[in-house]
C-alpha cells in the first residue's frame, strides 16, 4: 500500500514514518511544511497545505493508497494567535486531502485531538457532544466533519502524547527532563486531565488503524487517567530523577488568553474493540523500553 504521511518531519509524524520504514510492506510518501531533503529511509518533501495548488498537485503525484494526516498548526497559542493560518491549515487543508480522498475511494486517518471537548466530564466517548472551547480545538473539529464525510474516512482522537523526540528539535517532554536533570525544580499543572500516550504507543495504532476498515470516530489514548504533574513523576521516577523536584502546579498559575479544558481523558472501549490484542505498557515500562 503506498501511504502519505502529513506532518512528516514533526514528532508524532516522525515516529509514524519510521514505523512504517521499519515494519515494511508499505511505500511510505512523506510530506512536511517546509522541510526537505532526506531523512532516514525517506525523502521529506515540502508541501504546504494552505496552497490548494501545491496540494492538489503533490497528490496527483504521489497518488497514495491510504493518507495519514499528522500535519497541522497544532500550537494552541498558535491557533489562537492567527486563527485565519489555524483555519488555512487546520480545517481547509483537510478538506482539500478529504475531498481528494473521498472522491477516488482512498483511505484517509486524521489525527484530531481530545481538546475537542471543554473538560466538564471525564472519559468522554465518542458519541459524547463535543464542545471544544479553544481556537484549537475548534479548528480541528470543523475540520473532522470533513474527514467523516469520506466513505473510507476515520477521525483518531488522540490524547496528549509524550516521550522523547526521536530526532529533530526538542519538544516540552525533552525540556522538561533534562531541567529535572540539571536538578531545576518545575511545576506541573495537578489540575489538568488527559490520558497519555506514549508516541510509539500512538504509531502502532495509527499504522495498525489505517490498515483497518475502521471507519468513524476511534478514540486513542492510554488506560490510565493523569494529571501532568502525576505523569511527569512517574517519567521522573523511571529515569532516575529525584521525583521531588516535580512540583504541583495549578492552571490558574500560568496566565493563558484561553482557559484550558479540565478534564479531556478519553474512553478507548473502541479502540479496544478495534485492536482486541493491543495493550498500551505503563508509563515506566515504555519510557524505559527502547524504541
Amino acid at each position: 500500500m503506498r501511504i502519505l504521511v502529513t506532518g512528516a518531519s514533526g514528532r508524532l509524524g516522525s515516529v509514524l514514518v519510521d514505523r512504517l520504514t521499519r515494519q515494511g510492506g508499505h511505500v511510505v510518501i512523506a510530506w512536511s511544511g517546509a522541510t526537505t531533503g532526506p531523512s532516514g529511509a525517506v525523502t521529506l518533501h515540502a508541501v504546504d497545505l494552505s496552497e490548494a495548488r501545491a496540494v492538489a498537485e503533490s497528490l496527483e503525484e504521489a497518488d497514495p493508497d491510504a493518507i495519514i494526516h499528522a500535519a497541522a498548526l497544532s500550537s494552541a497559542d498558535a491557533v489562537y494567535r492567527d486563527p485565519a493560518q489555524g483555519q488555512a491549515v487546520n480545517v481547509e487543508g483537510t478538506r482539500r486531502l478529504a475531498e481528494w480522498a473521498g472522491s477516488r475511494g482512498r483511505r484517509l486517518l486524521f489525527t484530531s485531538t481530545d481538546l475537542v471537548f471543554d473538560g466538564s466530564g471525564s472519559w468522554y466517548r465518542e458519541e459524547d457532544p463535543a464542545r471544544p472551547i479553544l481556537a484549537y480545538g475548534r479548528s480541528k473539529y470543523a475540520a473532522e466533519r470533513h474527514v467523516l464525510a469520506t466513505p473510507r474516512g476515520l477521525v483518531a482522537r488522540l490524547s496528549l502524547l509524550f516521550g522523547p523526540t526521536p530526532w529533530g528539535r526538542p519538544g516540552f517532554f525533552d525540556r522538561a527532563i533534562e531541567a529535572l536533570r540539571r536538578g531545576e525544580s518545575r511545576p506541573f499543572f495537578e489540575d489538568e486531565f488527559r490520558t497519555p500516550l506514549h508516541y510509539h504507543t500512538a504509531a502502532e495504532i495509527l499504522v495498525r488503524l489505517v490498515e483497518s476498515e475502521a471507519v468513524g470516530i476511534v478514540h486513542v489514548g492510554g488506560p490510565e487517567r493523569l494529571s501532568r504533574f502525576e505523569l511527569m513523576r512517574r517519567a521522573a521516577l523511571a529515569a532516575g530523577i529525584d521525583p521531588h523536584l516535580v512540583r504541583s502546579g495549578r492552571q490558574a498559575d500560568v496566565p493563558s488568553p484561553e482557559t484550558r479544558p479540565a478534564d479531556v481523558s478519553l474512553d478507548t472501549t473502541r479502540l479496544a474493540t478495534l485492536l482486541p490484542d493491543l495493550k498500551p505498557p505503563p508509563i515506566e515500562e515504555v519510557l524505559l523500553s527502547p524504541p
